[in-house]
């Protein structure tokens, strides 16, 4: 990596971090003749955008991929997808060797890996629900009340979607 980079690096938690925009800039002043393209998806069952970015210099290609979960921590709660493409886009260019310090993972990674492991190790594997059906949650209401949703949730992961479509449902009854 260029010393102009190198200069650039901030501290976060400790390690050199050559930022994203900066990496963006690099290519812009100095590569010159490039290309990124960035492919989206959104997971809806799992509110999770995954974006697979691809650097081109020359013949050759360098590729990133990032998923970000909605709702998954401060910034996801409004700017998931951005997030997710800017991550992409850095982890693209670090793998054409632009901006690594330290390492490929960013501190974000390395941070999000360590809370993942904590949340992953409290998760049941309770089935994401598949569908909302009127009469059933009609029923199960009957049964259970404003508690509904908080009982569906003791047998099945629901999606924020989902979750809106059973509230609706709720108020007709």
């Amino acid at each position: 990596m260029t010393k102009q980079l190198n200069d650039k690096a901030v501290d976060i938690k400790g390690k050199q971090y050559v930022l994203v925009s900066d990496r963006i800039l690099y290519l812009s002043e100095i590569v010159k003749d490039y290309s990124m393209e960035t492919d989206i998806t959104f997971h809806a069952s799992h509110e999770m955008w995954v974006v697979k970015a691809t650097l081109t210099i020359g013949n050759n290609k360098f590729t990133g991929h990032a998923q970000e979960i909605i709702g998954d921590g401060y910034i996801n709660k409004t700017s998931a997808l951005e997030n997710c493409e800017t991550s992409a886009v850095g982890r693209a260019c670090a793998m054409a060797g632009i901006g690594v310090i330290d390492s490929i993972a960013s501190v974000d990674e390395v941070n999000k890996a360590g809370a993942r492991e904590k949340y992953v190790e409290q998760v049941d594997d309770k089935p994401w629900l598949a569908s909302v059906d009127p009469s059933v949650i009609k029923a199960g209401y009957s049964k259970y009340g404003d508690n509904l949703i908080k009982e569906m949730r003791k047998k099945y992961k629901i999606s924020k979607k989902y979750t809106a479509e059973i509230e609706a449902l709720i108020t007709t009854f």
